[in-house]
């Protein structure tokens, strides 16, 4: 449930973008008072909990967990060696932005790195923002209400944080709504990471255990088997998370860092399988689809394998999917309908672990690429000149100027199914955005239990040999070692925001490890002085 139930009231009303960190101001978008449209509980709900949701995909680039350019998923993505765009001609150079992201070459006035920033401190600006009017308006609400309401609230700046640990690592913790600049103090990483477990802890028995990926009340919101999901997450990236010191050789050990499940005391790894455990058993019953193709199809709402998506829907959102328009070459996006920008494709390494072109590619790479010749309704397409528009994945380069294959090299994004109702050149379309799905459940079980010494074969086969069960043929048999869990984990979740924080955490990112997280952006720094730069940044 999303934007159906923001109604009027919400829109016209104040805005709530509130920067804790001093990027915006309160700005008032009528002259009604707040207290005029707060009368009852309903209202309240939907001005402070339910219009939240409006913030996790957007229209506007910078801005969303995923969807828009130059914001959260590019630096997932572009910054790590699953995916690259690369310079074509005239076209994608941008000041060097995109080659800075994929030689890791960013910098603090990185325009990317400031936008996630500032997109996840207006979010939790928003968040602290409900928080004061559920205090404020709490004589509207039973106590059963103040506990579901505010910990649906809290669950979701978790969320938020939980990017800015990631990214960023050594960040304000803020939870109070107009806080002055001068009092906000930068934490260690390890706090932020203590700080998103209480939270996501106390909030996760007062959310309710049903579907967020379907419509109806609980659509695009955060429940408890999301809430799961970002637990594993946390327990699963630990000994990352944790250290305050990332630019050393030492990490902490999984089996040392102690979190507290419910009324368990239990290590990192035992975590993840606790709460995995949670997504199994819920009475969301989630599952694998037949097919991974089922999890982005046009119509995915009720995708048993999704948890949490972005809601879309051209006649209802707002919200924009720009990657399939950033991919395409310009002829391919308009034989399709769409618009195309001819940019993103896959790297060598990730044609290497697809094994594109040998007898080994993986069945999956079909589905999840166009390479070699395009077609259209069965026919190949030409294109003005007269050729046959051929994708090359293997002529991919940084910098393709000057290149017989400048326009045409590496394989593009497909995953997401064709939508031929999408409008704006596709970007605004019936699919919705998949952040969260059950194989990655399955996958961080297997990884958890091998890092514990003992089998995940059992996981690590279910994701493994799905696809190849549902196109009847044969897929060689792999163990489940953490080497190929980490492939497994490329291929099945390759164009999902994943492969970064994956390759920090099997130590295959950058020598330099305080690249590891991203500079603190030099705006945020000349806004508050009390703010530090991460190491290596200085």
């Amino acid at each position: 449930m999303k934007t159906e139930y923001v109604i009027t009231i919400v829109v016209a009303i104040v805005t709530l973008t509130v920067s804790s960190c001093g990027f915006l101001d309160e700005s008032p978008r009528s002259g009604q008072p707040e207290e005029k449209v707060i009368t009852t509980a309903e209202s309240l709900h939907h001005l402070a909990v339910i219009a939240l949701y409006d913030h996790i995909g957007s229209s506007v680039d910078g801005q969303g967990l995923q969807g828009t350019y130059r914001g959260i998923y590019d630096l997932q993505t572009f910054a790590s060696d699953e995916a690259i765009i690369p310079v074509r001609g005239g076209d994608w150079l941008d000041g060097g932005l995109w080659m800075d992201l994929y030689n890791h070459t960013w910098q603090p006035d990185n325009e990317v790195c400031q936008n996630a920033w500032v997109y996840l401190y207006q979010f939790v600006g928003l968040c602290n923002r409900s928080m004061d009017m559920l205090e404020t308006y709490r004589n509207l609400l039973t106590d059963a209400q103040y506990s579901e309401y505010t910990s649906e609230v809290r669950a979701v700046r978790a969320l938020c944080y939980t990017y800015l640990l990631d990214l960023f690592a050594r960040v304000p913790i803020i939870t109070r709504y107009g806080v002055a600049v001068q009092d906000i103090r930068q934490a260690e990483r390890s706090e932020v990471f203590r700080f998103v477990w209480s939270e996501l802890q106390q909030a996760y028995p007062f959310l309710p255990d049903e579907r967020s990926n379907s419509r109806g009340e609980y659509y695009g919101r955060l429940t408890q088997p999301v809430a799961a999901f970002l637990l594993m997450k946390l327990a699963l990236n630990a000994e990352i998370w944790t250290d305050d010191d990332w630019t050393d050789d030492e990490n902490p050990d999984g089996t040392d860092i102690l979190l507290d499940c419910a009324d368990s005391r239990l290590n990192a790894w035992q975590a993840v399988r606790y709460y995995g455990a949670d997504i199994i058993a819920s009475s969301a019953n989630y599952d694998l689809c037949q097919s991974q193709t089922n999890c982005f199809a046009v119509y995915n709402e009720n995708a048993v394998e999704n948890i949490f998506t972005i809601p879309m829907d051209p006649s209802v959102y707002r919200n924009r999917f720009k990657n399939h328009f950033r991919s395409l070459h310009y002829q391919h996006a308009s034989a399709l309908g769409y618009g195309g920008e001819n940019g993103s494709c896959a790297t060598h390494q990730t044609l290497d672990i697809f094994g594109y072109d040998t007898p080994e590619q993986d069945c999956r790479f079909a589905a999840t690429f166009f390479s070699g010749v395009v077609h259209i309704d069965g026919e190949p397409l030409i294109m003005n000149n007269g050729d046959t528009l051929v994708y090359h994945p293997r002529e991919v380069k940084p910098v393709l100027t000057g290149s017989p294959y400048v326009a045409t090299a590496g394989a593009r994004m497909q995953k997401y199914v064709y939508d031929p109702a999408g409008i704006f050149d596709g970007t605004l379309r019936n699919t919705d955005i998949v952040l969260f799905r059950f194989a990655d459940v399955l996958l961080m079980i297997a990884e958890a239990k091998v890092r514990m010494g003992e089998s995940g074969q059992a996981e690590f086969d279910r994701v493994r040999l799905r696809e190849a069960l549902a196109l009847n043929v044969y897929v060689q048999s792999r163990e489940a070692t953490l080497e190929n869990i980490y492939y497994e984990r490329w291929l099945e979740l390759m164009w999902e925001g994943w492969h970064r924080q994956d390759m920090i955490r099997y130590s295959r990112y950058a020598a330099d490890r305080y690249l590891q997280v991203f500079p603190i952006p030099q705006v945020a720094l000349q806004t508050n002085t009390n703010l530090h730069q991460n190491k290596g940044y200085e």
